[in-house]
């Protein structure tokens, strides 16, 4: 018999992707509680750093990709707040 097995319900699949020790811990600060994870992991405070750091121009897709959202979000984001293309800065030869 699997060690997983030992557990009920979402606690079997915590233990599978967590391990023991974390959905112990997991239990024991949550337990009783009626727990509902939001869809978007990142603020939008997070997300608006993360892209004026990264966002280049050209890399709206995969910028996309790595935060979960549309393409056609992230695009109104970046221009609702003004974020600039990310320029790489040029090194000057003598």
């Amino acid at each position: 018999m699997k060690k997983s097995n030992n557990y009920n319900g979402i606690y079997c699949d915590m233990y599978e992707i967590l391990g023991e020790e974390t959905t112990k811990k997991i239990y024991e600060y949550y337990k009783g509680q009626q727990v509902t994870f939001p869809m978007r992991l990142y603020s939008k405070d997070y997300i608006l750093k993360y892209l004026s750091d990264k966002y280049d121009g050209t890399n709206l897709k995969e910028l996309s990709r790595n935060l979960g959202y549309t393409e056609r979000w992230v695009k109104r984001l970046i221009d609702k707040n003004n974020i600039d293309v990310k320029m790489e800065e040029e090194e000057n030869v003598l």
